[in-house]
């Protein structure tokens, strides 16, 4: 294992992510003064109708990291090279195919759920979001196969310039084409980093033609028996989010809708920030699985251990933080953003902390309980969901989809720490005792102090006071963790000098 490639892909993942969290803060806070909360919840509620084009790829995205890393692992450049455009060629098809058939289900969908006024708006837009999609999804397989080559960090300058990129055009756009703006931006933000990408992976893979044009049916095959399983896990995580989307729409409105969104995507660059970090190690167990098997166990302690360590804190903080950022993005203290920050904090930290078991689940093929995990957050979101809504209205409807996402996550760690004869006292470190102790008391103070009656909800003086004595408690037991000074350590160690 190239622990210093590791560590490089590590540092410009999380660098990636910070930076693409501040594009993300900067966009939305933008689109909110321009189109309002309403107009997002048009544009998210076409985006979930549309993203199921994404799924028809994604098995064939993460065969290609695994197979991509084993046949580099063996030498085999010609295999690699036949493997990615096989893999180009039958995921572009395919895409094109489900967005014909795509397109009138879509249309009738957001018939469905949108109140006549946003129908026009949203069916103009539909188009341009399943050809960037389509796009995007396509040139997912260039990404992965820099990933498989550990070249994550081309991946990562790809994915910040192109976010960029779309800001930009967005402020340019958008006041002048609304809504239409935007999907024509992230058009043209998709093509130029479908270039970028295959330019980068010819000069990784000099004999990939300059159009893919081999299609191996060894190739395919063997990527669709691994990707097979990995497509019902995508196709059962991917239903979540339009569930709740399209529940919320029909149970609490439009605006509502948008609110989750923002919520929703201030979260996940959280999540992401952290686990992309992790997810660097697919393509690294995919190899060590191929020459060194008994070291699995340990890299999984010692990622469960970090993921612990960086997850508690942070994602504390992101909860205690989210009505300054209420009040920053959306110009005014929103209490329906902060209930669904603090929903969703608590259920992405179940799912953050179940990445290392479902990382090493994906590096080894062994994915048979992930399904099974996955699947059962799929049908409790919906049967949960429908349940909520009626009694509950818009927050029960997020209360379901995150109790549906912990559930079915935790099912999956369950059955790794099973099936993998590892001792359950490993999830519970002794190091990182009171670190969880201080992340429960922060959590308990910001529900007290902002769910009581008897408090003003929001007041800059009063926020500020509780988030430094909340940060103080937070940051002394993540200051004096072992795992800080081991960490610094272990990065200083394989920097250049």
């Amino acid at each position: 294992m190239n622990s210093k490639q590791v560590l490089w892909n590590a540092l410009t993942t999380t660098g990636q992510e910070l930076a693409s969290a501040a594009i993300l803060f900067f966009l939305y806070r933008f689109l909110f003064r321009t189109i309002g909360a309403a107009g997002l919840g048009v544009w998210a509620l076409v985006l979930a109708s549309t993203s199921v084009i994404t799924l028809a790829n994604q098995g064939f995205s993460s065969s290609v990291v695994k197979f991509v890393a084993k046949y580099a692992a063996r030498g085999k450049v010609e295999d690699v090279s036949i493997l990615i455009q096989t893999a180009f060629l039958s995921v572009s098809a395919t895409l094109a195919v489900v967005c014909v058939a795509l397109y009138p289900a879509a249309t009738w969908i957001l018939r469905l759920l949108l109140p006549a006024a946003s129908v026009g708006a949203a069916l103009a837009i539909i188009p341009w979001a399943l050809l960037s999609l389509w796009i995007n999804a396509s040139g997912d397989v260039f990404l992965a196969g820099l990933a498989g080559h550990e070249l994550i960090t081309y991946r990562n300058y790809i994915v910040l310039g192109s976010s960029a990129f779309y800001l930009l055009l967005a402020y340019f756009l958008v006041p002048r084409f609304g809504l239409l703006g935007l999907a024509y931006a992230q058009v043209v933000e998709a093509v130029v980093a479908f270039v970028a990408m295959w330019i980068l992976l010819r000069r990784q893979l000099p004999s990939l033609p300059m159009v893919p044009n081999r299609w191996s049916y060894a190739r395919f095959r063997e990527m669709l028996e691994y990707g097979a399983e990995l497509q019902f896990i995508t196709v059962c995580q991917a239903v979540r989010e339009p569930v709740t989307k399209a529940l919320l729409a029909k149970f609490a409105g439009l605006a509502a809708t948008g609110f989750y969104d923002m919520a929703s995507r201030w979260v996940v660059s959280f999540r992401e920030l952290i686990v992309q970090a992790n997810q660097v190690l697919v393509p690294t167990i995919a190899n060590l699985q191929e020459r060194d098997p008994e070291s699995l166990p340990r890299i999984y302690r010692d990622s469960y251990r970090v993921i612990l360590y960086l997850a508690v804190p942070t994602f504390a903080f992101l909860l205690l933080v989210s009505p300054i950022v209420s009040f920053v993005w959306l110009g005014s203290y929103q209490p329906v953003f902060v209930c669904f920050v603090a929903l969703l904090a608590l259920g992405w930290l179940v799912n953050v902390l179940s990445n290392p078991a479902y990382v090493v689940n994906l590096g080894t093929g062994a994915l048979r309980w992930v399904s099974i995990g996955c699947a059962a957050t799929a049908v409790l979101t919906v049967v949960l969901g429908v349940t909520f809504a009626k009694t509950l209205g818009g927050t029960g409807v997020v209360l379901a989809s995150v109790i549906s996402l912990a559930l079915g996550y935790v099912l999956v760690v369950i059955s790794f720490h099973l099936e993998n004869r590892m001792p359950f006292r490993v999830l519970l470190p002794r190091e990182s005792s009171s670190l969880i102790v201080s992340g429960v008391f922060s959590v308990g103070s910001f529900f007290f102090f902002f769910r009581n009656p008897h408090i003003s909800p929001f007041s800059i003086r009063a926020t500020s006071g509780l988030l430094a004595t909340i940060l103080f408690l937070i940051a002394i037991p993540a200051w004096s963790h072992p795992l800080r000074r081991r960490l610094l350590r272990w990065v200083s160690s394989r920097l250049p000098a």
